[in-house]
């Protein structure tokens, strides 16, 4: 049976349209299917992770254009300076040095050691210059002028005594008088105790010790933050590139089903499935942008930078696998964290701190010597001799018998006690929670990442399977725009968990209390 002509013609005019409308989409998709078969091979648009690879180069321009260009900047009329490039290194440095918390902490440290000076002044040599001039009269209608100068030398001793030598030198109407008051006072009862004469000193070391050690704490803290902010910036970096690419592979794909539907090889709805998912990669790229900026102002923050100033940062996606068994991490904390250390001062504080108040219960009770030579003459040098002098024994007392405010202070002082050996075990138990969570949380990082690993593979092979259907009229853009989708949310995935990791390793380090070096002193 023969065709008729008229059949034949149609024939090959249909044969001639589809061959032309897959010439004009293969080269509508050249740029996006190239890109896919690259990913569907492994190449370097899909980081792939090893145990210390890097799954991407981290510099701060990858691109001919600048990272802040990638990251949708529109300002193109004024020249900017070039960004200053911050390696983690750099960062980390810069951080505890113009922090404000460490500055803020410094000050602390400098008021406690101030304190302390002032509190050890009580035992220090003191001169006090003493000086009188004056006029004055009676109803004799007489005047007499006075003048008077002297300096008195003190010194308190841990023991409690006082030792006060005083000079005087005195002109009263025509007669000097010279005198050298010496005195000693030593407390019998509250004052013979070193630990109750030291009290205010012993204190405001405690309070130096627990200042030194809140900026040690706060410097740990910064890196933490510090790294933190660095990879953060690195991986909505990292996000706005693979949303970048995304969408301008969505673009080719509804490029390509506009192409088709003129054809007849693809539905109006293919169109709007591919215009709709490119709007939306385009929405995720300019979401992407905005916290790469975001990212970078609080990384400008915690560097105490200017807001304004343009920074990149620089930083290795390698990791190596952390290898630590449950108690020999908590075995570690226990001997390295300086919050037990501190737990376990502010006890001893605490008990030193009610034994003084149980001292205090005390009465004083004061025994006082003294002795003074003096001189007494209208002749000035005569006076200097010095030929007569007393003395006196003085026992001296005031005190409240009931003592009711001093026992009251005690038995607060022993609840402070109790509640400062419950704060140590809380301290202590909190310390091995934070040990164990941070080890939970890097076995399951790395347990995700092995995930993340076959999703992103099992994702590039659905999408070139899905682009070569697609391109061959074998299925609608369904499941390539689903495919695509799938990838951009896996490599998406793999790199959150690998900086989740990198960042765990820092923060499992201080949970032992070994990512910074510890000053002798704490």
């Amino acid at each position: 049976m023969r065709l008729p002509c008229s059949l034949l013609i149609l024939a090959c005019v249909l044969l001639t349209v589809t061959w032309t409308a897959r010439a004009e989409i293969g080269a509508t998709e050249a740029e996006s299917g190239s890109q896919m078969e690259n990913a569907a091979a492994g190449q370097p648009d899909t980081p792939h992770v090893e145990p210390g690879v890097s799954p991407r180069s981290n510099t701060p321009s990858e691109d001919p254009d600048s990272v802040h260009e990638e990251a949708g900047s529109q300002d193109t009329a004024a020249a900017k300076p070039p960004a200053r490039v911050l390696t983690l290194e750099d960062a980390i440095n810069l951080a505890l040095e113009a922090n404000r918390s460490i500055l803020d902490a410094k000050d602390r440290v400098e008021s406690a050691r101030l304190s302390m000076v002032s509190a050890e002044s009580e035992f220090e040599l003191k001169l006090f210059p003493d000086a009188s001039a004056g006029v004055t009269g009676g109803d004799d209608e007489r005047t007499e002028e006075s003048l008077g100068a002297g300096i008195a030398i003190q010194k308190k001793l841990a023991v409690g005594t006082v030792l006060t030598v005083q000079p005087n030198l005195e002109k009263d109407a025509d007669t000097y008088r010279s005198s050298v008051d010496s005195t000693v006072s030593q407390p019998l009862l509250r004052g013979l105790s070193r630990e109750f004469n030291l009290a205010l000193v012993q204190g405001t070391e405690f309070d130096a010790r627990t200042s030194q050690r809140s900026l040690y704490l706060t410097r740990v803290n910064t890196v933490i933050s510090t790294v933190g902010a660095v990879y953060s910036v690195i991986g909505q970096r990292e996000f706005v590139r693979l949303n970048r690419e995304s969408a301008s592979r969505l673009e080719g794909h509804a490029e390509a089903a506009r192409v088709k539907e003129k054809f007849g090889l693809a539905t109006p709805i293919d169109v709007y499935r591919a215009e709709i998912q490119m709007k939306q990669a385009e929405d995720s790229l300019a979401t992407a942008r905005e916290a790469y900026e975001d990212a970078l102002d609080n990384l400008r923050l915690i560097l105490a930078l200017p807001i304004e100033e343009e920074i990149d940062v620089t930083a290795p996606l390698e990791y190596s696998i952390v290898r630590m068994d449950e108690p020999e991490a908590l075995e570690m904390a226990f001997r390295n964290r300086v919050e037990l250390r501190q737990a376990w001062d502010a006890v001893k504080d605490a008990e030193r701190r009610s034994r003084v108040a149980k001292h205090r219960i005390l009465p004083e009770l004061n025994v006082v010597l003294s002795l003074s030579p003096f001189g007494e003459s209208r002749d000035f040098e005569e006076s200097l001799q010095m030929d007569n002098y007393f003395w006196g024994i003085n026992l001296t007392s005031t005190t409240d018998l009931a003592r009711t405010a001093e026992r009251a202070a005690y038995d607060q002082s022993m609840l402070e006690v109790q509640s400062a050996y419950r704060n140590m075990t809380l301290r202590r138990d909190e310390v091995a929670r934070e040990v164990k969570s941070a080890l939970r949380n890097l076995i399951k990082a790395e347990q995700r990442i092995e995930i993340q690993k076959e999703q992103t593979r099992q994702s590039e092979g659905k999408l070139k399977l899905a682009q070569v259907k697609f391109k061959h009229g074998l299925a609608d853009n369904f499941d390539l725009i689903e495919a695509e989708e799938e990838l951009r949310r896996a490599q998406t995935n793999l790199i959150s968990v690998v900086i989740d990791y990198i960042v765990g390793i820092y923060v499992f380090r201080a949970s032992i209390g070994t990512l910074l070096e510890q000053p002798a002193e704490l």
